[in-house]
């Protein structure tokens, strides 16, 4: 149960991160020389404070938790103007009963340079608990992992304009694309630096009962980065294609658990 939970939210959380691309990853070393240059140049995309996107996750047919990310505001961190981002999963009142899950993820993205200044997860999955700061020292390319829960921590090197799990979504959401591009996303995760390839492979219409028709992006992202992605199952996503670059949907087909989905069923802010 605790792997099928595990996997149940790392997809969810998949959805709002980076439900866009597919996506070959490739582990990075900053002392080496590695220091892939991101473009901060913007698309028509912008984020803006009050966005709030509403997700189910379902599996076999069944609604088992919930999602949100939410722009709450700009922040300092620092001396630095920050967009504060937060995403909540949670399963509901059946699942609880089994193995309740209370996930919180806030990331701080520069307002200016579009890169992480610091990122927080606080999880609550059956007995098992984190609570974790990373504060990004991006001018001397260095981050401090901080436990809160046990004190520990630890420096690492960072790449160039390094971004965290959250924030590599807004972050590819502002970039221009159409299909056939090829974008990169470097982001620092469990203490590692990874570079991210992502494809956009064409363009389909979809329907979310909910919500309306949408054009949008048809992506298949490759699961390879585990802190993000499952070990296994292809994926297949649907990103909309206007200025709101909306994460529609994702499918995926887990072998023994069956297919899970994830649908943008409400949005607020636009």
């Amino acid at each position: 149960m605790n792997r099928f939970w595990n996997l149940i939210f790392l997809i969810c959380l998949l959805t709002v991160v980076v439900s866009c691309g597919r996506i070959h990853t490739k582990k990075i070393n900053p002392a080496s020389g590695e220091n892939p240059v991101l473009s901060v140049e913007k698309a028509s995309f912008k984020i803006r404070e009050g966005e709030k996107l509403k997700f189910s996750v379902r599996w076999l047919g069944m609604e088992v938790g919930t999602a949100e990310a939410e722009v709450k505001g700009i922040e300092k961190i620092g001396a630095r103007d920050a967009y504060h981002i937060a995403v909540h999963a949670r399963s509901n009142a059946l699942i609880d009963i089994i193995y309740p899950v209370r996930d919180e993820h806030h990331s701080y993205i520069d307002k200016e340079n579009f890169h992480s200044l610091r990122y927080e997860k606080i999880l609550r999955e059956g007995g098992y608990q984190a609570d974790e700061v990373i504060d990004f020292d991006q001018e001397n390319h260095k981050a401090l992992y901080h436990s809160r829960k046990n004190g520990t921590k630890k420096q690492v090197l960072i790449a160039q304009h390094v971004q965290d799990e959250v924030s590599s979504a807004y972050w590819f959401r502002t970039q221009p694309m159409k299909v056939g591009d090829a974008v990169h996303i470097i982001a620092n995760v469990d203490e590692k630096n990874w570079d991210f390839e992502v494809k956009v492979l064409q363009q389909d219409r979809v329907e979310i009962k909910e919500l309306g028709v949408f054009d949008a992006f048809q992506v298949e992202p490759a699961a390879k980065f585990q802190s993000v992605f499952i070990r296994r199952g292809k994926i297949r996503g649907w990103m909309s294609t206007d200025e709101k670059r909306l994460p529609l949907m994702m499918k995926t087909k887990i072998p023994v658990l069956g297919t899970v989905t994830v649908v943008l069923v409400g949005y607020e802010g636009w």
